[in-house]
């Protein structure tokens, strides 16, 4: 392989978020800085209008709806719960066994589905946070430090002969 153009170099590290070559192993000197800041990278990664990008937004579309329509229903279903729960147990009902079970069951069934919705929106945003944290660091500028041809050439040279001892 010859001679490669630097930007190049460094365009190929920022598009492949590797900080070392894929053939040799060459551990390159890079720093990373951020394209844009966290709350225009948000943005920036919601209207990116990439093929391979487009799903990633579809999610984020469908999720949001599904979340227009489970917050009514969890505040609906809960608002139920309780209030049968206070009916069950504001009605002398001391006699009827039943009823001590059923109030129980209601606030139990109002408590798990509140933690199961909990559990949804904390899961649906780790997947959406890894996936524009994934792509805010590959969006990242890249810039190779204290290159120069000969240090790699004799430190590729150099791994190599370690290798074959």
């Amino acid at each position: 392989m010859g001679a490669i153009h630097l930007k190049c170099l460094e365009r190929w590290l920022e598009e492949s978020n590797r900080n070392s070559c894929e053939l040799c192993g060459y551990e390159f000197q890079i720093e990373r800085t951020p394209r844009y800041k966290v709350l225009r990278s948000i943005i920036v990664w919601l209207c990116l209008n990439q093929d391979e990008h487009q799903m990633y937004v579809r999610n984020v579309k469908a999720d949001l709806l599904r979340c227009l329509i489970v917050i009514p229903v969890t505040i609906a279903c809960s608002y139920i719960c309780v209030v049968a729960a206070d009916f069950y147990a504001m009605n002398n009902y001391d006699n009827f066994p039943p009823a001590r079970w059923t109030t129980c069951s209601l606030l139990s069934m109002m408590a798990l589905l509140i933690l199961s919705f909990f559990v949804w929106i904390y899961m649906t945003l780790q997947y959406h946070q890894k996936a524009w944290f994934h792509w805010w660091q590959k969006s990242s500028i890249v810039k190779i430090i204290n290159l120069t041809r000969k240090n790699a050439v004799l430190e590729i040279r150099n791994e190599k002969r370690n290798i074959e001892i």
